[in-house]
């Protein structure tokens, strides 16, 4: 009896508990599993997105029929109604059908944003972009100068200028490795093929613990897996600069997986360079530049919770000038250039269930080159208009030789391991470290003729900056990271980390707090904020985006400190409709110890015309002086501070759906950005202070679509000459020493 009465009351206190199930499964399109597929419990504010493995969970699902709704870009979507079981977890194995001709649009996706997402100043772009977005050249880093806070430092570069900051201080990466030159063509166009690329994410201003070594924002690529639908397809593209072969399949001997081979090449030296020298626009012995490069991926699984990840690229661009021999200006010049970039990835992923993942990923990145620069020039002092038609060899003493000659390497070994691990309510707590292995080679040897480094003496600025650089440095950098993302009443998520680097190559350690948050202050409307650290270590990988040239040589680097950046970041995005959204954005960052080349006091000496006197004879001229002036020279110190701040506004309309025709986006950037330099407070040089961007695209038959991209910049600073006096030339004719100006008639 005693037993049956506590049976009662046991069983009375369990059915008078809330009654709860759970729902999990996997997305799949044609087959392959779906990444990133968000899934909504309708008339609650439940859901979860699928991880890399198109895994789903949902936990405390109350008893009974439930409406869901699964959403992926791309893909039609599914509504489905399910019966959830108290104390029981379900299986719900969905398949999207994929929409046509999506990639005939423009799409600009926060891949469905919920209040857990703490980060701010994010963009998720669709890969589609670069192929359809008017004047980007099917460029990924073109595509994302058209989003609020994002310049690029001239009309022919892709570099990317983010809030106030250089394009050396970002940090890109491509399949978990950090490429320190993702240029092709000097820049002109970037190394990410959009045939190739699954994944954009671009994140300007207080980014996690997880990215470091820079101060100001994080580009991160990922290349697309291979299809395992097919043995082999592929797709042939052209444009103007180059053409594109991509080839696909499934792996062979059921192997599951898939792999995936591109490749590129311009043919500017192929079709545009015979086209031009028979037009007799170019001399003969002019080269056009080019590039190629191969890019390989191949996946093996998910099985069993493991997938494995190899991927490579091999590439090459260049250039080889000579001006001709029938050129009618005096003096010549000769330059041959080439650039290597290549990589190899092996990432090992392990995912048993959804609450655990954990990555691994060892890689070898190298990014090497040759340059040459010959050039004969004529006496700066001499009238050029007069020497025009001479060979060579008749105006030989009139000119000065130059010739320069580097050879650089950046070579980097790296092995990096990063956790998530789901736990409580919705609770995830991520860590990480890794390590790096670089080797620099920078050789830069300058041949100059006697009278022509005279000249650079005589001038304070070329004085001390124009020298010889040999310098090879191997050294390692250390890091780690932890951050746990809180989750509060499902309402408030909070992301506390820290990051701790060691940078060997100035032998100093840095810890770098950040720190953030998001409210859900209703269903369509998120507010976040971010605050955080950033340091960035000196190195000759830096100096190409940077512009500069500095000796890391040890007794140089051994007084630098890190440079250092603190990011505050206030947002709000609102759903105005399902396909509506705003979000307005400001920001701060304040930068200390920036790096610039130091100055030394010394001394030049002046003198002055006698009137009357001849000016080859030593009467001709007062008596030299001594006057103090400064040198710019090529030793690194932190002898500079700064800070940026803005205010960033984006409405864009998102094609959630296919029944409205236009998509696009209106941005506007109100950005400031100064520097401490020389005693002096002065405008960055890539600070711009209005930015208007209108990008529309409107699909007006089924294969058909009209792009508008129109941008505004009020320009960046310049400085105007003042106090210039002209220079005159003496014109001599028959070489007696004496201006015909001044001959008696």
């Amino acid at each position: 009896m005693y037993k049956f009465i506590v049976l009662i009351v046991i069983f009375g206190f369990v059915t008078a508990l809330p009654q709860f199930g759970g729902l999990k499964g996997i997305v799949s399109a044609d087959g392959e599993p779906l990444p990133g597929v968000t899934i909504r419990v309708l008339d609650t504010k439940s859901g979860t997105v699928t991880n890399s493995d198109g895994y789903y969970e949902l936990k405390n699902l109350p008893a009974g029929k439930i409406n869901l709704q699964f959403t992926y870009v791309g893909y039609l979507t599914i509504d489905k109604t399910v019966t959830i079981e108290a104390g029981r977890i379900l299986t719900a194995n969905i398949s999207l059908t994929e929409k046509n001709l999506e990639l005939d649009e423009i799409v600009i996706s926060d891949k469905a944003r919920d209040a857990s997402d703490t980060e701010t100043s994010i963009i998720d772009l669709e890969p589609e972009q670069a192929k359809v977005l008017p004047g980007a050249g099917e460029d990924v880093l073109r595509t994302l100068q058209a989003l609020p806070g994002i310049l690029a430092p001239n009309d022919f570069s892709s570099q990317l200028v983010v809030r106030g900051s250089g394009p050396d201080q970002n940090l890109i990466i491509i399949d978990n490795v950090e490429i320190f030159n993702p240029y092709r063509l000097y820049g002109f166009i970037s190394m990410f093929n959009p045939d190739a690329i699954s994944d954009i994410t671009l994140i300007t201003g207080g980014f996690p613990v997880k990215y470091g070594d820079r101060l100001s924002a994080v580009l991160d690529v990922s290349n697309r897996e291979g299809t395992p639908k097919k043995s082999l397809t592929g797709s042939l593209n052209a444009s103007i600069t180059n053409a594109n072969l991509v080839l696909e399949g499934k792996n062979p001997f059921n192997i599951q997986g898939g792999w995936m081979i591109n490749s590129r090449r311009t043919y500017y030296d192929l079709i545009l360079e015979p086209f031009a020298k028979s037009a007799g626009l170019v001399e003969e012995e002019t080269a056009f530049p080019n590039f190629y490069d191969i890019q390989a991926k191949v996946t093996f699984g998910p099985f069993d919770g493991h997938k494995i990840n190899l991927f490579g690229i091999y590439s090459a661009d260049g250039v080889d000038l000579v001006s001709g021999s029938g050129r009618e200006t005096p003096g010549s010049v000769a330059v041959n250039n080439v650039t290597r970039n290549d990589v190899i990835g092996l990432t090992w992923e392990y995912s048993p269930n959804a609450k655990f993942f954990l990555q691994n990923t060892l890689s070898w990145y190298n990014n090497s080159g040759d340059a040459g620069f010959t050039a004969e020039i004529l006496d700066p002092s001499l009238n050029r208009d007069a020497f025009k038609g001479f060979s060579a060899d008749t105006i030989k003493p009139y000119l000065f030789g130059f010739q320069f000659n580097s050879t650089f390497l950046f070579e980097k070994f790296s092995w990096d391991s990063k956790t998530n691990l789901l736990w409580g309510n919705n609770n995830i707590l991520e860590a990480g470290f890794g390590a790096d292995i670089l080797k620099s080679t920078l050789i830069f040897d300058f041949e100059i003729d006697p009278e022509l480094r005279s000249v650079f003496s005589a001038n304070p600025n070329f004085r001390s900056s124009v020298g010889d650089i040999k310098d090879t440095k191997t050294y390692n950098r250390y890091r780690f990271f932890v951050q746990n993302k809180f989750n509060f009443w499902d309402l408030i998520y909070l992301n506390p980390g820290v990051r701790f680097d060691h940078y060997e190559i100035i032998g100093k350690s840095y810890l770098a707090p950040r720190i953030s948050a998001s409210l859900q202050i209703d269903e369509l409307t998120t507010l976040r904020a971010a605050w955080g650290i950033f340091y960035q270590s000196p190195g000759y990988e830096k100096l190409r985006d940077a512009g500069v040239l500095y000796d890391f040589s040890p007794v140089n680097v051994s007084l630098l400190e890190a440079e250092k950046a603190t990011h505050y970041v206030l947002g709000i995005e609102k759903w105005l409709s399902f396909e509506w959204n705003l979000k307005p954005e400001a920001y701060y960052k304040d930068f200390s110890n920036l790096i610039v080349p130091k100055i030394v006091t010394g001394t030049k000496y002046y003198t002055e015309r006698v009137p009357g006197q001849d000016p080859n004879t030593t009467a001709g001229w007062t008596r030299p002086v001594t006057v103090q002036s400064d040198s710019l020279t090529q030793i690194p110190v932190n002898n500079s501070y700064g800070e940026s701040y803005g205010l960033e506004v984006m409405l864009a309309k998102k094609n959630m759906d296919r029944n409205s025709s236009l998509s696009g986006w209106v941005s506007y950037s109100f950005s400031v950005a100064d520097r401490f330099e020389r005693n002096f407070t002065v405008p960055f040089r890539f600070d711009q202070r209005h930015t208007l961007n209108i990008v529309l695209d409107y699909q007006f038959a089924e294969n058909w679509n009209f792009g508008v991209r129109w941008q505004y910049g009020s320009g960046f600073p310049n400085t105007t000459p003042e106090g210039l006096r002209p220079r005159i030339i003496a014109v001599d004719t028959d070489g007696d020493l004496k201006p015909d100006s001044l001959k008696s008639p």
